[in-house]
Parts: structure tokens; sequence; C-alpha cells
């Protein structure tokens, strides 16, 4: 049977998407707990939604396109990604922090989408265009970018396997 090879790639997303939403079940669950109304913009969580999706996505192609040729990408992507969740300012606020250090958390994806997430949640306000432009830009830079590497290399697959 021929199966195209992004297909495992895409299947492992529709599965950690599943997953996702189910987190986001019992998000909900501690929003009601914690007595945060419900209000019209949470529908505005659909949009960092996509956007992560994408960049999941492209991220994925990233990744198993490097791992097929450097086998210990999956030892740095464990550091990597500690290293940007203590930069993604989940348990601290970046208000203590100087102007120009701010201005540095935007450059992790992953902070500008926990902190769409906190506008809209937390803060009961809509983001700026520019927080929506910002997200949209990391989503299609990575899924770009992913989507060159894989092509790139993925015919170079069937020799590293």
């Amino acid at each position: 049977i021929n199966v195209p090879k992004y297909m495992f790639l895409l299947s492992k997303n529709v599965s950690s998407f599943i997953n996702f939403c189910l987190t986001l079940v019992v998000f909900f669950v501690f929003v009601a707990i914690d007595g945060i109304p419900f209000r019209w913009t949470f529908l505005l969580l659909l949009y960092p939604i996509g956007c992560l999706v994408v960049f999941n996505i492209g991220m994925g192609l990233i990744l198993s396109a490097l791992f097929m040729i450097f086998k210990d990408i999956q030892y740095l992507y464990t550091v990597v990604t500690q290293v940007i969740m203590y930069f993604s300012a989940i348990f601290y606020n970046i208000e203590a922090f100087a102007l120009h250090i701010r201005y540095l958390f935007y450059l992790n994806p992953i902070f500008v989408y926990i902190r769409y997430f906190r506008k809209i949640v937390i803060d009961n306000d809509i983001p700026e265009p520019s927080f929506h432009l910002l997200c949209a830009f990391y989503a299609l830079a990575v899924l770009l970018i992913g989507g060159f590497i894989y092509k790139k290399y993925n015919y170079k697959f069937l020799y590293y396997v």
C-alpha cells in the first residue's frame, strides 16, 4: 500500500489535537470552578487554537525531517522545549521586567499564544490586532519553513531508515 509519508505526521498531529481538545474541556471546567464567567469572547480562542495547529504541523515537518538525519534531535528537543517553557512566562508576570526585556518575550511564539489565551480568559480583553498578526505570522512562518525542509529532505528518508 502506497501511503504518503506526511500522513504519519498528520496522524500524530490529529491525535495531539484530540488530546488538546480534551484538555481544553478540563480547562473550561476549572474556569467555571474559579467563577470566571463565560463570555462571547471565548469564541475568539478558536483563532489561536487554529494557529497552534498550523504551528504544530510546521514544527512536526521540521522535526521529522531533521530527526531522520540527526538522531540526537530528540535529546536536543527535550532541552529546547524546557527552555521555551521557562521563557513563556507561564509561572511569572513579565510586568516585573524592563520594557525592552518584555519585547524579547514576543520572540517566543508559545508566549504569544499563551498571552492571547490569558487576555481573553483572565483579562476579559480582546487582543490587539498585532497579536492576531503575530499569531498568524509565527504559524505560517513555521509551516513554510517546515514544508521547505520536509520537501528538501523527504526523498532521503529511505536511506536513513
